[in-house]
């Protein structure tokens, strides 16, 4: 089974950062984790440009490293005060962004890796090429994206399940990350050869009937390990992305879990179609196991 034991917090120390360490913190004190461990990353190319404008550059990129540091210790601060968690390294580098964050996620054999991202609006049409775009195909360990401001732990957790390997990893994962949670595990199932054919009605209902009962057993198949009343399943059809939005609504989902890649077989460099839509789309936070 699937346990978290570290949890890492990439803060750019936004707003939206700030979900993300409360997320962070909010988890680790629910899963009895003493602390977890908070990094930022002043990215090169960025402290460059400073110096080219600033002329006494050195100055100028000392003082940006001790404010970053205030900001950090007030974060440290902030999490202790609000959640009774400890942060155990406090760690600031200047380097490529999303390289450092995935370098010291491995470095710490973390658990979890934590980070924030803007909801909605125009906002999330830039994810692709984004800094978390790039953390989320490289991490060594499952990404949590947070998108909304945690006030409470994780209460209704909806699961995409493709029947690949990740799949079970994501329940599992589901379970460790929301261990008081109502979970619910979803396959999303299109008709087979239903653009060949030309059924009527009743063919077509009888046809769905008994795909979804072959798909439930898969499901009951799948889960059967699990020994679990906080589990039930849901099989709908339709394109996984539109079902599993379309899921998150009906229930009130506050976290939806998927594999990075599905049946596919995508290389490690490129995230499955239905997973980068999820992230971009959903508007609770998103969990991404490897």
């Amino acid at each position: 089974m699937y346990s978290i034991n570290q949890i890492v917090v990439a803060t750019d120390m936004s707003p939206i950062s700030a979900y993300a360490e409360s997320r962070a913190a909010l988890l680790a004190r629910e899963l009895g984790i003493d602390s977890l461990d908070l990094l930022h990353v002043i990215d090169t190319l960025s402290l460059k440009t400073l110096g080219q404008l600033v002329q006494a550059s050195e100055q100028a990129e000392h003082k940006l490293l001790d404010s970053c540091r205030e900001q950090l210790a007030e974060i440290e601060k902030r999490l202790k005060d609000e959640y009774s968690v400890s942060v155990t390294t406090t760690a600031l580098n200047v380097g490529r962004t999303h390289t450092d964050i995935v370098d010291y996620a491995k470095l710490l054999n973390a658990g979890l890796l934590v980070m924030g991202v803007h909801s909605g609006g125009v906002i999330r049409d830039l994810f692709i090429g984004s800094t978390v775009d790039k953390v989320v195909r490289m991490a060594p360990c499952p990404v949590l994206v947070v998108k909304q401001q945690p006030e409470v732990p994780y209460q209704r957790v909806l699961v995409g399940v493709d029947f690949s390997e990740s799949s079970l990893r994501g329940v599992e994962a589901a379970m460790s990350v929301a261990p008081h949670a109502s979970i619910t595990v979803l396959h999303a199932f299109a008709m087979p050869f239903q653009a060949n054919f030309s059924l009527s009605e009743e063919q077509t209902e009888a046809y769905l009937t008994e795909i979804e009962a072959e798909k439930i057993e898969q499901l009951e198949k799948l889960l059967a390990g699990f020994e679990s009343e906080r589990l039930s399943i849901a099989v709908e059809p339709g394109s996984a992305s539109a079902v599993i939005r379309e899921q998150i609504e009906a229930l009130h989902s506050d976290l939806v879990v998927i594999g990075k890649h599905g049946t596919s077989g995508l290389e490690d460099l490129l995230l499955g179609s239905v997973t980068k839509e999820v992230v971009q789309y959903a508007e609770c936070d998103v969990l991404m196991v490897v």
